[in-house]
């Protein structure tokens, strides 16, 4: 249940559509970092209709409405089409956890004191939740819970805190966070690559990086790092087909979060054949193609990849030791 975020269904209505309108870009914006982050799941109460559509923004104004609107605007359009692809999940509670000790687990909102089923789920799975930011407690980076717990001893009471990402500056605040989360389980090249079409689905692959991939002995750092580089060039396609970037560059790269120094080859490169010839990879369309940007990895690594600004794509052609 470590992938999951909940979506916060009592954080609505807003007071007007307009609001809801003016709130909708950053909510996608975070359902989507952090669905890149690791947390992949949308976990929904089960009133709530897992196509969107009928959920009420303010009201009677549903997001369908906010759907229709958005239809004309490429850059939203994008937006809802990845949005809508984020795996859902109904119920809140699975059938093992209703008939578990969740019945003596209570769950109450500190200030008001009420019993909100999503903060409850938050708790017993130890998730945070995203809300839109509509007023308290939904627009605080977290929100402070009683927890009633009843056994054998007795009743127990505590305090705690639940994340909500009802913003990307809270996102930001945790991203690190998250990221160490995500990348527990990569303990191999082969983990990357047997997840790419989860990870990485805006990427072409190309060259011999499943092999490198598989044959990864190198320290796990390194691979760590290249996996936050894939990553960051799997949101920039994301972004570059949604119209918020024209073309490539570097700094976009860097303003996604890359935290390594990428970088063109030199004009003695380019011109030597041979050192050319090694970074020049075949596409799947058949044609090759001339691999000079890299980002550099510790210890020397580097990895390879090309921008087609034609087709909006980024190919990926070599993980590994620096290039003679």
């Amino acid at each position: 249940m470590n992938n999951c975020l909940i979506f916060n269904h009592h954080s609505l209505p807003f007071q007007s559509p307009s609001l809801a309108v003016e709130a909708m870009p950053e909510f996608l914006k975070v359902c989507l970092r952090a669905s890149r982050l690791g947390l992949k799941t949308l976990l929904l109460d089960e009133g709530q209709d897992t196509n969107w559509f009928r959920l009420e923004l303010s009201p009677g104004y549903f997001w369908q409405d906010w759907h229709n609107e958005s239809a004309v605007k490429s850059e939203l359009r994008e937006q809802v089409s990845a949005f809508r692809r984020i795996a859902t999940r109904q119920p809140l509670f699975a059938g093992e956890d209703v008939n578990s000790d969740l019945a003596l687990f209570d769950v109450f909102e500190a200030s008001t004191g009420q019993p909100y089923s999503v903060l409850r789920a938050a708790a017993w799975y130890d998730l945070a939740i995203t809300s839109f930011p509509t007023r308290q407690p939904w627009n605080n980076s977290s929100v402070q819970v009683n927890i009633h717990i009843m056994d054998v001893a007795g009743e127990h009471k505590r305090t705690d805190n639940i994340v909500n990402l009802h913003s990307l500056a809270v996102l930001s605040s945790i991203e690190a966070e998250l990221v160490l989360l995500r990348n527990a389980p990569i303990r191999s090249g082969k983990a990357i690559w047997d997840k790419r079409e989860e990870l990485f689905r805006q990427l072409e692959f190309c060259g011999e990086v499943q092999s490198q991939l598989y044959s990864w002995s190198h320290q796990i750092s390194i691979l760590h790092q290249a996996h936050n580089a894939l990553d960051c060039l799997n949101t920039f396609v994301e972004q570059w087909r949604a119209g918020v970037y024209q073309d490539y560059s570097h700094y976009a790269l860097q303003s996604l979060g890359l935290t390594q120094e990428v970088s063109g080859e030199s004009n003695s490169c380019a011109n030597n054949p041979k050192r050319r010839n090694e970074r020049t990879f075949y596409l799947s369309s058949g044609y090759a193609a001339y691999f000079e940007n890299h980002i550099k990895l510790s210890h020397g690594f580097r990895l390879h990849f090309f921008a087609d600004s034609t087709n909006k794509t980024i190919h990926v052609g070599y993980i590994g030791p620096h290039l003679s």
